[in-house]
Formats: C-alpha cells, structure tokens, sequence
C-alpha cells in the first residue's frame, strides 16, 4: 500500500499544475507586488499611507515577506514539500503579512483591504470551495481582530467598524463567486479538487486492494530482482511460519527452500508442480510463479494437504456417486444368492461339506450386503439438525440401549457422563457414531467380553469431549495413521467404511474425531463444536 507521502507526490502529474503555471504565476505576483510596495516606501517621498501607523513594524513586516517569497518560490523549485501543503502555506504567508502591514499602515482605512481581496481572489480559483471560504474567513477573522485591538491600543479613531464590516463581506463574497458561481459557468474544475479527489480515488483502490490481498486463501508474495520480499500477504506469513518478519527482506531468510525453489524457476527448470517443505512446521508448499516486469516475481503459495483433500474429496464424491449406482444393481442379485442358500439349508439331502460351504457362502453374501449398506449410507447422507442437545443425556440413554439390544452382561458397557454436557450435533448422527465405535470394538475382539468406557465432559475452552475407551486387544501405530480411510480394514468381516463413515459424519457436524495411543485397548475421542463455532 503506498504511503501517504506517496499518494501525495502524486499530485504534480496533474497537467495543471505544471502545465497551466497557475502556481508559478501566483509567486510572480507576489514577487511583484513585495518590489511594488517597497518602491513605493523607499523612494516615494510624499506617501503618507505605508507605514504611518508603525514604520518599523511595516519595514520588517515588508522584510519577512521578501524573504519569506524567496523560500517560497526555492521550495516550488525542489517540489518540496507536495504542492498542496505549498499552496497553503503560501496562503497563510500572503494573509497574515499583508494584515501585519495593513496594521503598520493604518488598519482597513489604509486600502490594503483591495490586496486581500485580490488574494482571495487568487487563491479561489486553485482551491476547492470549502477551503477558498476558510481563508476568506481567517483573513476576515485577522482583519476585525486587528482592528479591535487598534481601538483597545490607540483609541476609536483608529478603528472603522463600518469598512472593516464591508471589507469581511466582500472577501467571503469573493470567494463564493468566484469559487462557485463562475468555476460552474466556466466548467473548470481546480487543481487542488482534481488532485483531493485522484488522492482519495488511489487510497480507496489502495486500501481495497490490500484487503483482497489479505483475504485471499492463497498465499501471496512479490519479490523483486534482488530475491528480496516486498510484499507478502497474512496467508503467506501463517504458511512459511514468519508472522513477524518485517519487510522488505531476502527471501532467503523468510524460507531457504523457498529460496531455492525461487532459484530453479529463474533457471527455467520446469517446476510447476514441485513442491517444498517449510522448515520450521513441516508444511508442504505448493507454489506457482508468475514473472513481473523489472525481473520480479509474483509466487503464490497453497497447502499441498488443503489441495490434496479437496482432490480426495472430489475423487471420493465421484466414486460415491458411481459406487451408489453398482449398489443398487448389486442389491437384486444378491438377495437371489441368498434367497437361494437358506432354502439350499432347508434340504434334507445335504452332507456336512455342503452345509460347511453354505454357511461360508451366506457369511460373505451377508458381508457383501453391509458393504452395500454402507456405501448407500455415504452416497444419501442427509442435511444435518444443528440443534443444540444435551449430549449427557444422549449418551446415557446410548449405552443403556447398547446394552440391552446386544444382550450384554452388567458392567460391559459403562457411563460417566458430567451433568449437562451440551453441543450442536445431529442426534441421530450421534447415536449412529456412537454405536458404530462400540461395535468396532466387540467385532474387533471377536464378541469377547470386553470392558468399553464411554465418557462425556466439557474442556476448559467450552467444548463437549466424548471418549470412547475399550480394554481389549488395541491399535497398532501403522494401523492408527490408516483408520479413516475409505476401505482400509484390519478384520476379515470388516468392510473399511465404518469408520470413514464416522469421521465424514462428524466433519458433517463441525467436529472431529481422533484415535488416542493407549498400552492397552483402544481409545477414540470426539470432539463437538459449541454453539458459537458452529455460529463461526
């Protein structure tokens, strides 16, 4: 974002500045008018005006104006300061000289009121409205001041009221007309508007660009011909792990291997698709480079595992559909297969080897019709019920069902639940998780009787924590990485689904599960979002 001096600086490229002279011209006229009044003074021996109140004070006064329009036109020479600031300067330099003068001469009775009023004048026509009535007021506001105290000072003879009145209307009527009556006639618009609103309109752009820059889901940085970072947006910062790096700085210290990616782009190595790895958190960075002009380099930078999600998900959301779609014609002949082997049962006439295949032919068809289920279950996943539910509640009521309708002997399902434990999660989807988990944990254990804890409490920061621990045989570490993904299966019966289904059932819900180390059984753990992340 460029800085305010900058946007500043800006204004001379306006042609009228330059090209008109309007500025140039006004110098002039002071100039002039400073060598006018000295002539006069100095070499004039039968004037009585200037200076006849206080000539020292006129003398220095006449001075410091000379003096004060020298530095003013050696200013306008550098371009220092922004030709904006100039011209208010100049301004208040041309006021408060000619009514220290106008004072040292006898006040508005000396006729130096004309000059204000061709100031003001001037000054009209190269500013815009309101500040063209600002300085005619402080003139207006210095003049009657001035006078006020030639009375206190001198006495009512050296005051007139009357011509003080008139000369304060006329310079804030000068300024009016001339500033909004004929700038409209004429249809010209002044320097200093043109300039006020081009500074505006870049800052508006300026300020909107850097909001898009900074909200943009990628990372963003450019980086000029000597690898140094000029600009590096708040995304960009969280990837590379420098959210206090102070720019400009090499790109170098902000990533070596950025650096050196940067490095094989410049040498034309085709790297489209080469990622890298950020030192300090492990990140995989995938960038892309765009050359500038000048040599620079625009990189934008996006999380390899971000992309590689949504890939999946795509991938996974396409293989929904078609695996929806075998599902269903599956379905038909399967139910004819197994319609077939329990009347196959039924027969008299069958030997111990036959009934021995049977049953292995009716285990797997059976095990083909939960695969069936499960995909279906995937591909129709219905809208969740973001409710907030009393999650204790749910949970009691879940193991004491679990219990009964697997017949379970006392103590092999336990509950500690806190009080009022609340969260926004679809309570069907709850349940379904719930019992999916506990299942997993008998089938995993071949139905033994094995002890599962399932607790409920809430953390410190207001999350609802549900912790679903067996003391059974328990999850290797190469197991564990692999849990979630679709058709991975550690059990002869399992179809790989149950707990994909699980976790793609808590995402739905804006929460997460995670499978905890533990010596000995298994530990899965839940957590739900309050009612203000789901708000979020």
């Amino acid at each position: 974002m460029p800085s305010k001096t900058t946007q500043a600086n800006t204004i001379p490229t306006t042609p009228a500045w330059q090209e008109n002279g309007a500025v140039r011209l006004f110098n002039q006229y002071r100039l002039f008018l400073i060598i006018a009044l000295g002539a006069v003074y100095y070499l004039s021996s039968t004037q009585t005006i200037l200076g006849q109140r206080d000539a020292e004070v006129f003398e220095l006064a006449h001075l410091a104006y000379l003096v004060a329009s020298l530095a003013l036109i050696y200013l306008q020479m550098i371009n220092k300061p922004t030709p904006l600031a100039r011209l208010y300067i100049e301004n208040y330099t041309d006021i408060a000289f000619i009514c220290l003068m106008m004072y040292a001469s006898g006040g508005v009775q000396s006729g130096f009121g004309t000059l204000l009023i061709v100031t003001i004048a001037l000054l009209s026509q190269l500013l815009s409205v309101r500040m063209s009535i600002y300085f005619a007021a402080l003139a207006s506001v210095i003049v009657l001041t001035e006078e006020l105290l030639a009375r206190l000072m001198i006495g009512e003879s050296a005051a007139n009221f009357q011509r003080t009145a008139l000369l304060c209307t006329m310079l804030m009527l000068v300024a009016w007309l001339i500033s909004v009556p004929i700038r409209r006639l004429s249809k010209v618009e002044t320097p200093a508007a043109t300039a006020d609103r081009a500074a505006l309109t870049v800052q508006q752009v300026a300020h909107l660009n850097e909001e898009i820059i900074r909200e943009l889901d990628s990372g963003v940085l450019v980086i000029d011909s000597s690898e140094r970072v000029l600009l590096m947006n708040d995304t960009a910062r969280n990837l590379l792990s420098c959210e206090f790096e102070t720019l400009p700085v090499h790109t170098g210290k902000v990533s070596h291997n950025l650096f050196k990616n940067l490095q094989e782009a410049r040498q034309g190595i085709p790297i489209d698709s080469k990622t890298f790895e950020v030192e300090p958190t492990g990140t995989v960075v995938l960038p892309q480079y765009i050359p500038l002009s000048a040599g620079g380099m625009l990189v934008k930078l996006d999380d390899h595992a971000h992309i590689r999600q949504q890939f999946q998900q795509l991938k996974l959301a396409s293989l929904g559909r078609l695996s929806a779609s075998i599902a269903h014609e599956i379905r038909n002949p399967l139910g004819a297969i197994s319609h077939a082997i329990q009347l196959l049962h039924e027969s008299n006439d069958l030997t111990p080897q036959d009934n021995e295949l049977l049953d292995i032919a009716f285990r797997h068809t059976n095990r083909i019709d939960r695969i069936v289920d499960d995909v279906l279950q995937l591909s129709n996943r219905r809208q969740v019920r973001s409710d907030l539910v009393d999650i204790s509640a749910l949970v009691d009521m879940f193991c004491q069902r679990f219990s009964e309708e697997n017949n379970l002997i006392v103590g092999s399902v336990q509950c500690n639940t806190e009080p009022h434990v609340q969260a926004n999660f679809d309570p069907e989807h709850l349940d379904q998780v719930l019992w999916n988990l506990c299942t997993n944990a008998r089938l995993h254990n071949d139905n033994n009787d094995i002890c599962i804890t399932v607790s409920c409490w809430q953390s410190k920061q207001g999350a609802a924590i549900i912790d679903i621990v067996d003391n059974g045989l328990g999850i290797n570490d190469i197991d564990r990485e692999q849990l979630f993904e679709p058709f991975y299966t550690t059990h002869n019966d399992g179809s790989g689904l149950g707990l994909f289904i699980i976790r793609e059932l808590c995402e739905l819900n804006k929460a997460s599960i995670e499978c905890v180390p533990r010596e000995q059984g298994a530990h899965f753990r839940i957590t739900l979002s309050h009612a203000q992340q789901m708000a979020a």
